[in-house]
């Protein structure tokens, strides 16, 4: 199990963010979404469809089109989006590999293991789209020219007096 999720989520999740803090909302194409955040569009494309698939985004074609939020950004947890493209059977499996690892029969890392198991899955299933995406502005995360101003927006209206 990766330390907390696999690839596609991430490009996943840096990809919600990048259309989440739009101003005002309009599509981004994949390969837009994969120069800005510095991903291959190969994959993101690969990503998109899964997403599109589950009613996160919404796709169209043609010229002006791209991808937008369908979901509302505080309804998509970094949980959900784990469990778009990978297996979330990592958080129950037994951390030394035992085939018969339960409460009744526990392997010696079986209550460190299970305590941290269930706060870390606790913690995805309470991390938003927003709150990230909200962070992300906070942090002034390095974003190319055509997004500086919805940085200095986004700044604003959550009070940061540093950006005018």
């Amino acid at each position: 199990m990766p330390l907390l999720y696999a690839k596609p989520t991430e490009h996943a999740i840096r990809a919600l963010i990048l259309l989440a803090i739009q101003e005002d909302p309009k599509p981004m194409t994949v390969q837009e979404i994969a120069e800005t955040e510095d991903i291959s569009s190969h994959h993101l494309a690969k990503v998109m469809k899964v997403l599109a698939q589950n009613r996160v985004i919404k796709s169209s074609r043609g010229p002006g089109g791209g991808y937008i939020l369908l979901k509302d950004p505080d309804q998509i947890t970094v949980w959900d989006l784990m469990g778009y493209f990978e297996d979330q059977s990592g958080f129950k499996e037994c951390a030394l590999g035992w085939t018969e690892c339960q409460d009744e029969d526990p392997c010696p890392f079986h209550d460190r293991w299970g305590t941290l198991r269930e706060s870390n899955q606790r913690f995805l299933q309470n991390v938003t789209i927003e709150g990230l995406a909200v962070a992300a502005m906070n942090k002034k995360l390095k974003f190319p020219a055509s997004f500086k101003e919805i940085a200095n927006y986004s700044n604003k209206e959550y009070g940061d007096s540093a950006n005018p």
